[in-house]
């Protein structure tokens, strides 16, 4: 992809945009991989979550401009406490990450996700945690590729 992509906190104005891809991200992979993902969430709570995560100083949300200014892919997360059963530690959740099509494959997911762990460690965090559904090998292959390593596996069944 031809250009110089921008990666920026998002602000108020993108919360429309940053609503679409979270919804596109439900269609994508929620939806497909978890039978009980409500795919109308983004479109009937996203804006609030988005306000909400945008106030808190504790979240990240990143969206990536692409060479004409248009937003193309956005990445949240956030700050967490170790359990008690933990030694005391803050991390980083990397919540969801979403990348337009058209602009998969071009190094703006990484782009995000460098952003997100310089943000993690800009707060002192001592690790930076990532969740992907087990079938879905190309979010795994993503997140290995930047050092993410598996810890645990969930297990799950439909009764």
């Amino acid at each position: 992809m031809p250009g110089v992509v921008t990666i920026r906190t998002a602000e108020t104005p993108d919360i429309d945009q940053l609503v679409r891809f979270e919804g596109a991200l439900f269609t994508v992979d929620a939806v497909v991989h978890e039978p009980l993902a409500d795919p109308t969430w983004p479109a009937r709570e996203g804006r609030q979550d988005f306000e909400r995560l945008l106030a808190d100083g504790r979240c990240l949300v990143l969206v990536a401009d692409g060479p004409t200014g248009v937003c193309v892919g956005h990445l949240v997360g956030h700050l967490a406490e170790s359990s008690p059963t933990r030694v005391p530690a803050t991390y980083a959740v990397l919540r969801s990450l979403y990348v337009d099509p058209a602009h998969q494959r071009s190094g703006i997911g990484t782009a995000l996700v460098d952003g997100f762990l310089g943000w993690a460690s800009g707060h002192g965090c001592a690790e930076a945690h990532v969740d992907a559904y087990a079938a879905n090998t190309g979010a795994h292959a993503f997140y290995e590729r930047h050092g993410f390593a598996p810890r645990s596996v969930s297990r799950v069944l439909t009764l």
